[in-house]
């Protein structure tokens, strides 16, 4: 089983775009939206289409904030599929998630 993403920067976001003065080098991001009712230790929980926290793009550096694309299968909150440890917003994979409340691989 996979610990349960979560919204508002709760959980970190391992990006291969940069940050600040440093636009095309791997870089730490953050979670952003996610469910208002649908709660993992007390937190929203991230869901299919939901964004990361917004940060500049490899090769030009503008700002852009990928929507959750890979997430659970058969798990849903909101009629949205589930985020989990792994997943993606567009290869930018989540790298922390809850470590006691799961969801299938």
């Amino acid at each position: 089983m996979t610990g349960v993403a979560r919204k508002s920067g709760k959980d970190t976001v391992k990006s291969p775009d940069g940050s600040g003065d440093h636009c095309r080098s791997p870089s730490t991001q953050a979670t952003d939206e996610g469910s208002g009712d649908v709660f993992v230790n007390n937190i929203g929980v991230v869901r299919e289409g939901d964004k990361m926290k917004a940060h500049p793009e490899a090769g030009d550096c503008a700002s852009h904030a990928p929507t959750l694309s890979t997430f659970s299968g058969n798990v849903y909150a909101n009629n949205k599929k589930l985020g989990r440890l792994n997943d993606e917003y567009s290869g930018h994979v989540i790298s922390s998630a809850s470590g006691d409340v799961f969801a299938n691989d």
